[in-house]
């Protein structure tokens, strides 16, 4: 009896580790995988795809195999998970250099997946059939479930203690249990040890390695040559990169895709900040995004009380690092800073904003999309006056068809009575101020932005001529986001299947 405790035991300790082992390596993959394939929302759905893939596969081969054949697996497995992440990305970065194919990117994802995953899936339905069958097995099932599950949430609460750090001190606590899990599943010191020394090797020179071997995707994968890596962490929502030139120039990259770089900042700051700010003058100013706090010098000489909400401590810690030192915003006490998602803080908040900047990337996945939508611009209206202002960047150059600034400009259409669009030639993309009853004119604008940028440079569509330019757009709106997924799908397809 004593033996068959102890047995049972030693199983639910191997199951809890498994299921810790299991939500780490999902995090690990998913991460590394869409930051390698450029993060818009399909690309998000097709990896986490992949690693599910992985897993249902373990589980049909599970009970296929005999034990020697999933020992021998188990330990190839376990010893190739010493190389993560580093091996695939020095993959990623053969394959760009031999034809940029997609489908071996594809192989590549779903190789790996099946080596993060499988091999976690097999434990389960071996450990609850074991020699029985029937009633017995159904009782295991009920609990190593539950134990494996308890292990997949005490993984994810490791997995948050790891935001906003470098990727090393996860990559070691993952080592650990997957040291543990060997010698429980195979009881073999040596080979135990062996795996044990290997990796104590391995830690040496992790963070070195890992900044390396992500600084080299960029100079390959992107084609940024003489590019090199300054700051890399995982956030609670991206995998956040800071990246520098030669020449200084500094670039803010999202789960791989490029958010901003420095030498753009200028311009965007001045034109949808500095330009509704100083024709406005707010008594209260809100500013959504602008994880770089770079904005925020732009509007407070112009507002009696100015609010930032940004979601993503992650990228607020790299903004004020990288672009925005923090001695630059001491002593601005109208400022506060709350981090929060910019839709949860207007729907609970009861103040009244003059003017609210949207500071947020292009809608490339459906979480940004939201806040580009008519029912979000709604929302804003809501927390305005007749004359507040909304101003919007709109990832492009607005023209007449059904692409990402008309789709946009048509949602803040619905939303409010006025639309004016700013096209910048040096900023090349457009700027949209909304409100219900516009307090500048076309001439306001047009005067303050002349000495920014030489006017010939500039465009300025006033809110009569909008409809003209919104005649083949499709607004966006909750229920059309699955646009968001077929932009993201043709451009996966252009980027990595056509010629």
């Amino acid at each position: 009896m004593k033996r068959v405790t102890l047995q049972l035991i030693r199983e639910c300790v191997l199951l809890f580790l498994v299921g810790i082992c299991l939500s780490i390596a999902q995090f690990l993959m998913i991460r590394d995988f869409v930051a390698i394939l450029y993060g818009e929302e399909v690309v998000i759905v097709l990896v986490t795809a992949a690693f599910f893939t992985g897993l249902s596969i373990g589980y049909v081969l599970s009970r296929r195999l005999s034990r020697s054949v999933f020992k021998y697996l188990f330990l190839a497995s376990i010893f190739i998970h010493l190389s993560f992440p580093f091996s695939y990305r020095y993959l990623a970065v053969f394959i760009s250099n031999n034809g940029d194919s997609g489908a071996a990117y594809m192989g590549l994802m779903f190789v790996y997946a099946l080596l993060f995953s499988s091999m976690f899936a097999c434990f389960l339905p071996q450990l609850v059939h074991g020699e029985d069958d029937g009633a017995d097995s159904r009782q295991r099932l009920k609990i190593f479930y539950s134990v494996e599950l308890s292990g997949f949430v005490v993984g994810f609460i490791i997995i948050g203690w790891s935001w906003n750090k470098v990727l090393s001190p996860l990559l070691m606590v993952y080592w650990t249990f997957l040291t543990v899990i060997l010698y429980l599943a195979l009881k073999n010191r040596i080979l135990t040890g062996l795996f044990a020394a290997l990796a104590i090797g391995a830690s040496f020179g992790l963070d070195a390695r890992d900044m390396k071997s992500t600084e080299l995707l960029y100079q390959y994968k992107h084609g940024q040559d003489d590019i090199a890596l300054l700051y890399s962490i995982n956030s609670p929502y991206q995998k956040v990169e800071v990246l520098q030139k030669p020449n200084g120039g500094k670039y803010l990259y999202l789960d791989g895709l490029q958010n901003l770089n420095s030498s753009d900042l200028e311009v965007l700051n001045y034109y949808i900040a500095k330009v509704p700010a100083k024709l406005t003058q707010p008594e209260r100013a809100l500013i959504i995004g602008n994880g770089t706090l770079s904005s925020v010098s732009k509007v407070y000489p112009y507002t009696r009380k100015l609010t930032s909400v940004e979601l993503d401590s992650g990228v607020l810690k790299a903004g004020q690092l990288f672009f925005t030192p923090p001695e630059t915003l001491q002593g601005l006490d109208r400022w506060d800073l709350i981090i929060d998602d910019g839709k949860h803080f207007l729907k609970t908040s009861k103040e009244k904003f003059d003017l609210v900047i949207m500071d947020i990337p292009s809608p490339l996945t459906v979480q940004e999309a939201i806040l580009h939508t008519a029912e979000f611009y709604k929302l804003v209206r809501s927390r305005m006056d007749e004359k507040g202002v909304i101003a919007v960047q709109l990832s492009g150059p607005l023209q007449q068809n059904n692409r990402t600034p008309a789709r946009v400009t048509a949602a803040l259409a619905m939303a409010f009575k006025e639309v004016m669009v700013l096209d910048s030639e040096e900023g090349d993309r457009s700027f949209a101020y909304a409100s219900d009853k516009l307090p500048f004119t076309v001439a306001d604008v047009r005067r303050i932005a002349a000495s920014f940028e030489d006017e010939d440079s500039l465009k300025i569509i006033p809110p009569g001529d909008i409809p003209f330019y919104l005649v083949k757009a499709e607004a966006l709106q909750i229920d059309t986001l699955d646009l968001v997924l077929r932009r993201g799908w043709e451009r996966f397809m252009g980027r990595y299947f056509e010629d």
